[in-house]
């Protein structure tokens, strides 16, 4: 045996909670065997008497070596292939485990054994403690990874299973239904078990939704879906909070490994989302590029899709975000004209013209619903004359003739205007004189 120090010490300013441990033991075993195996290969066996916990796969093992250096990771050169990225994980959960909470940890793999310990050193005449490894070489060869923990309790093995749940792997008891898979991304409905308090939340973005992001779950989701993108990179070490713009750059890239099927499905789980636009053109928090993206998806790789959305929602019509005030003035009166003439009509984003939509504005152009003015008929002009008699008598000390009284074609715009418009202009006249 050999003791092998890792010039790590004890006084390193580092904090995991129980939960972040386990889960960068477990992520060892799972990179072992990757997302198809792992269920079927990951065993793990609580003692309660001897309050051990014992983590075991079958595998073809791997060198003692990979652990003792920080950044060393043999996952660096396959990205999108593994849940580990860093090569600090076994050190620093070996370190706050024996530091933090006295668990003693034991591993063994091919022909090599090693017991976390620690071992005394020296700086300047000052005594410190650092981590450090004693290593056995030479056993007889095993056909499994194993790892023990000691002292390890109930309610710590309770954690460990919430943990592996926090891995991606099909059989995982919180996905249901399977809506899309392939090498790349997976979408499942949420199944009925409920998801555990120590999965990470995520900001916004509540539910009982999960997001998996590289193999691991990185946030939550309001909707109750599964959505995991092996691909996707954060760079990020902190995996237990992310960033609700995060969550969307996520979902946005998964768009570019589903099919138009699956498009179409998210497009609808959506629906809340069909009329948003970013607030600003550097709105990060925005549904809007997601929309477009799903839309597009849809349109350009499957027409039959295309077409049935359409038939399944007739009442859609494009409201168009308008960039200068003759277009905001158009946008007023086309509402004003859908009110009276399309009430149950539902307004949606301007990417859904690529479905095939029309927007407001072109429906009541083709309508004539826009403000055109017509000579008003006999039974106009005599409401008219009323006015006009009226405005005689408020108005005598300025009375000139009036000007052609028109009225708006469309009838989306009632006629009450006329004499405030009459005093709006004697006033303004009053008040030069």
């Amino acid at each position: 045996m050999k003791t092998i120090p890792l010039n790590i010490m004890l006084s390193y300013p580092v904090k995991w909670t129980k939960q972040q441990v386990l889960r960068d033991i477990v992520q060892n075993f799972y990179d072992d065997m990757g997302a198809k195996k792992f269920y079927s290969l990951f065993k793990t066996k609580y003692k309660p008497d001897e309050k051990e916990i014992i983590l075991s796969i079958a595998s073809k093992g791997f060198s003692y070596e990979w652990l003792l250096h920080m950044g060393a990771s043999s996952k660096q050169d396959k990205p999108g292939k593994f849940a580990g990225l860093f090569g600090e994980g076994f050190k620093v959960a070996s370190l706050c485990a024996l530091r933090d909470y006295n668990w003693k940890i034991t591993m063994r793999s091919r022909d090599w054994s090693l017991e976390v310990c620690t071992l005394n050193a020296t700086v300047d005449d000052k005594p410190l403690k650092q981590l450090a490894y004693n290593v056995t070489e030479g056993c007889a060869h095993s056909t499994e990874t194993v790892l023990t923990i000691q002292p390890f309790s109930k309610e710590d093995a309770d954690l460990l299973e919430e943990v592996v749940l926090g891995f991606y792997f099909p059989e995982n008891q919180l996905f249901g239904n399977c809506i899309f898979e392939n090498e790349y991304a997976a979408i499942y409905e949420r199944s009925s078990q409920k998801k555990p308090a120590s999965m990470p939340s995520g900001l916004k973005l509540h539910g009982e939704g999960i997001v998996y992001i590289g193999f691991q779950a990185r946030g939550s989701f309001y909707l109750p879906l599964v959505i995991c993108n092996h691909r996707f990179e954060t760079k990020s070490r902190d995996r237990h909070e992310i960033y609700f713009g995060t969550i969307l750059d996520m979902l946005i890239d998964t768009v570019d490994y589903i099919d138009a099927k699956t498009s179409c499905y998210l497009l609808e789980k959506l629906e809340k989302h069909w009329y948003d636009y970013p607030d600003t053109k550097r709105d990060v928090d925005s549904w809007y590029s997601l929309i477009r993206k799903l839309i597009r998806k849809i349109v350009f790789f499957d027409s039959m899709l295309t077409d049935d959305f359409v038939k399944r929602h007739p009442h859609l019509v494009v409201c168009e975000r308008p960039v200068n005030l003759p277009m905001r003035n158009q946008k007023t009166q086309a509402l004003a004209w859908k009110r009276l003439y399309l009430p149950n009509a539902r307004l949606v984003q301007d990417s859904f013209s690529f479905l095939g939509y029309k927007s407001i504005v072109q429906l009541c152009e083709e309508d004539g619903g826009f403000n055109i003015l017509r000579k008003p008929d006999t039974n106009e002009r005599s409401l008219i004359k009323i006015l006009e008699d009226a405005g005689k008598n408020i108005f005598a000390d300025f009375f000139f003739s009036y000007p052609e009284c028109l009225k708006n074609k469309n009838n989306t715009y009632n006629s009450h205007g006329y004499l405030y418009s009459l005093a709006y202009f004697f006033a303004a006249l009053y008040a030069s004189k």
